[in-house]
Order: structure tokens, then C-alpha cells, then sequence
């Protein structure tokens, strides 16, 4: 992927602007893992009602830690009221109560409440233990609450323990509560067709798939969804009063988030048929993900508006997830065959203007691995911008663009090319306009596995 074009000599002349800024403005930490305080952030994140931190990268320690020690110092500092991180919606409602005080073993409350098997990584299950004893601490006097925000079951994941009927089965199981009678008349409608919500890229199975529904099955699945949807509203008052306005709100978002899994899934073509692994990007196969990408982003911007909502006029936000949503400014992407994609921080932004702090990730090199996958990534060179910001010395900083003056702050406008991370088998590389993308950049330049089990 190439960045815009300019020519050479203008570009060496604006990059050594860079260099030379950065390397006078960025300000260095002591390594992730040491003890530091976080006062340096707070002053760039200023009153920022609202700050999304990013990881360049899944699987990769460092980030997710520098995130749990930003989280409890806009807490404790800052009085932020809330997190929530790239994870399913309707599956957090049970990590939400839990950090409440509610009841649940541990390891069952995070198979249920992370999606994308992101419960399997020592930095969340750690995030989750602070919350929960930071909210029974004696001198909390409001709780900080956990949220999801992403698509409810993992779309395109098949290892997630929670599925794309997540969202939709919690609504019934609401309804069957408070209506019975609309409940019944719901199941006998969906049929066996509620067993088809299920999609997986690389493997051709026997069992229900959305792909094997024809395209007027696709039309009733997505017109139940919306008269549910439409009942939810319609009989809000009834439904809040036979249970709770709180139990009603997280159902009704439950309801909202199958019509969200259905629109991730409408976009796979008619006649689409599983690739063999391993899946390429992009690719005749592949190349419907990038519409279903941008579904599931705009989901996740509405999902983060209701939790905003839900928060109230002082609730304040930290908001987790991959850079490439993060981003303020639509992105080119290899796999999404470098066409600019709308990602969730373009629409945040959008919502919440200069009330938004959004903070790059940038990592120079390392390891990173899951569930099932240990890879190395390869060292960004001098034409990425983690490789640049590599140069300037340190292995762990923060740089605040919006203090850039007007020449590197033209140049920081313009498409730069970030490390690329890996993709399967392949290499992905992703193309920003730096400034409009995101407001800080957090630098590490060596990143280590952050999942601990065996491979």
C-alpha cells in the first residue's frame, strides 16, 4: 500500500520537520511493566469527556497493559465513570453486573461477558478484578461500570463462546419474561430459522449457516427482527414496569444488537460459499467483509452512543479497541482492499467533537500470540510512522499532535502508513491521515505475547 504521493525531496524536508518536533515534544515513560504516574497524560487528555485508547495490534501485552494503568488513573484522577472495551454488547451485561457486586464465578462471568475469545488474556481478566475491587472500596461513591460495545457474538469468529444468536436470544428470553403470549408467537415465527444465524468464513459445514438461507428467508429473518424491535418500543412502558427500566433498557439494546448481527450478515452475497483456509484478503471470497466492517463499526459509534446515554450528563467514558477503529478518520486497509473504510471513531467524532481524545497505538516490534497463533511482527521500517517515531530514541512515550506546529502539522494531514500487523499468513498494512486519525500517539517499541497458555 502506498501513502499519497509527494515528491521525494518535499517529503524528506517535511519528515525531518517531524523528527526534529517530536523528538523536542514527545515525553518518555520508564518501561510498561515498571511503576510510573500518568500525570503527563492527564495533561494531554485535559476535560476530555471522553478518551479511546488503542492497541495497534491483537495479542499483544503492553498495550493492554498501558491501558489498565491509564484506566485506573483516569478513574481515581479523573473521574471517569466507565469502560468499555471492543467486546460484544449483550455479552457484557455480565461482566456490568459483576463489577457491581454481582454474583458469578469468575471465569464463567468472563467466558459469557468478553466476546472474541478475549477472555483468555491475563490484562483483561486483571482490568476486570480492579473494577470490581475498586467499586466495593469503601470510598467509591459511584460505581464505575463495564460495557461492550462491539456487534454481540463475535462476527466471523467461530471460537467465541457466544455466537451472532446471542443478541437475539437474550431479547426473547426478555420477551418470554414479560409477554409470554408475544413470545410464543415470536419462536413459532423464527422457526428453525433462528439456527441459521451463524457464519463461518473458511469452513463448509452440514449444520445451519446463514449462507444457506435463500434470499426471501434472509427478508423474514430481518423483517421478524424489526417488528420485534418495533414491539420492544411500542410496549416500552409495559415491559419496564413488569421487570425493571433498567432490565427493559439492556433488552431492548439486546434487540437492537440482532438487528446489528443481521446487518453484519446481510451483506454476505447470495450464493457466497465458504473459501479454504486460509482466507486471503482481499479477495473475490473476502471482499464483502469490508461492507460487513463498516455495519459493524457504525454498530459499535450507536452502541458507545447508549452507553453514553446510559451514563448520564456527568458520566465520562474510556473507550478500548483496535487502532483501526479508534481512528477518527477513515482508513485504507490491505484487506479491505485499500478502499477508505468509515470506522467507529469517524463517527464518534462526528457525536462528540473536541470532547473526544483518541490515542494512537505504535509499536516498533515483537511478539504477539492468542488462543491459537504466535507471530512476529515485522520491525517498522523508516516508511511507517511507528518506525519513524521509533527513531526518536525512546522505547515507551507519548507525542501530543494537536501542539504540532503548522508545517509538521501540515504534513502530520496528509496519509502516512502505519507498521503493518499480521493477517493470517499475509501482512496487513493500514494508511491514516495522522492528525485527523487520532490526537495523541503512544509509542512501544518492543511488544511481548500477551497470552499465557499454551499454543
Amino acid at each position: 500500500m502506498d501513502a499519497s504521493p509527494a515528491c521525494s525531496g518535499e517529503r524528506e524536508t517535511d519528515l525531518q520537520g517531524f523528527v526534529s518536533w517530536a523528538g523536542a515534544h514527545h515525553r518518555s515513560l520508564p518501561p510498561v511493566h515498571s511503576e510510573y504516574d500518568l500525570d503527563v497524560f492527564g495533561q494531554m487528555v485535559g476535560d476530555a469527556q471522553v478518551v479511546a485508547l488503542s492497541e495497534a495490534m491483537h495479542g499483544a501485552a503492553e498495550p493492554l497493559e498501558f491501558r489498565n494503568r491509564a484506566i485506573e488513573y483516569l478513574v481515581r484522577q479523573k473521574g471517569f465513570t466507565a469502560v468499555a472495551i471492543e467486546s460484544g454488547i449483550v455479552e457484557g451485561r455480565r461482566i456490568y453486573d459483576y463489577v457491581r457486586a454481582g454474583e458469578g464465578d469468575f471465569d464463567s462471568v468472563l467466558a459469557e461477558g468478553l466476546s472474541w475469545t478475549f477472555d483468555q488474556l491475563p490484562q483483561n481478566r486483571a482490568l476486570i478484578r480492579w473494577l470490581r475491587q475498586f467499586n466495593a472500596s469503601s470510598g467509591c461513591l459511584r460505581k464505575v461500570n463495564f460495557y461492550g460495545y462491539d456487534v454481540a457474538g463475535s462476527p466471523g469468529e467461530t471460537r467465541a463462546r457466544r455466537g451472532l444468536r446471542t443478541a437475539l436470544s437474550e431479547a426473547l428470553e426478555f420477551l418470554r419474561q414479560v409477554d409470554n403470549r408475544a413470545g410464543s408467537r415470536f419462536d413459532a415465527r423464527l422457526g428453525t430459522l433462528i439456527q441459521h444465524i451463524h457464519f463461518d468464513l473458511c469452513s463448509s459445514q452440514t449444520a445451519p449457516t446463514y449462507e444457506k438461507l435463500s434470499s426471501g428467508q434472509r427478508d423474514f429473518l430481518t423483517a421478524t427482527i424489526a417488528d420485534l424491535i418495533a414491539l420492544f418500543e411500542r410496549r416500552s412502558e409495559t415491559y419496564s414496569e413488569r421487570a425493571s427500566p433498567r432490565e427493559y433498557e439492556w433488552a431492548y439494546r439486546a434487540a437492537i444488537g440482532a438487528r446489528q448481527a443481521d446487518s453484519w450478515l446481510r451483506e454476505i452475497p447470495v450464493g457466497w460459499y465458504p473459501t479454504s483456509p486460509p482466507a486471503r484478503f482481499p479477495s473475490q471470497q473476502t471482499q464483502f467483509l469490508a461492507a460487513a466492517t463498516e455495519v459493524r463499526d457504525r454498530a459499535q459509534a450507536d452502541n458507545l452512543g447508549w452507553i453514553l446515554a446510559q451514563e448520564g450528563p456527568n458520566g465520562k467514558l474510556i473507550v478500548f479497541g483496535h487502532r483501526y477503529h479508534v481512528s477518527a478518520a477513515p482508513v485504507r486497509a490491505t484487506w479491505s482492499g485499500k478502499c477508505p473504510q468509515a470506522v467507529m471513531g469517524v463517527h464518534l467524532r462526528r457525536l462528540l467533537g473536541p470532547q473526544l481524545v483518541t490515542v494512537g497505538s505504535l509499536v516498533a516490534a515483537g511478539e504477539i500470540n492468542g488462543e491459537e497463533f504466535q507471530q512476529t511482527l515485522q520491525k517498522a521500517g523508516g516508511d511507517r510512522l511507528d518506525g519513524i517515531v521509533g527513531s526518536l530514541g525512546s522505547d515507551h512515550c507519548l507525542l501530543d499532535l494537536r501542539q504540532a506546529p503548522p508545517a509538521v502539522a501540515r504534513w502530520l494531514e496528509k496519509e502516512h502508513l502505519l507498521a503493518a500487523v499480521p493477517l493470517g499468513d499475509q501482512q496487513d498494512s493500514m494508511a491514516v491521515p495522522v492528525s485527523r486519525a487520532f490526537d495523541l500517539l503512544h509509542f512501544i517499541r518492543n511488544v511481548t505475547p500477551a497470552y499465557r497458555g499454551p499454543i
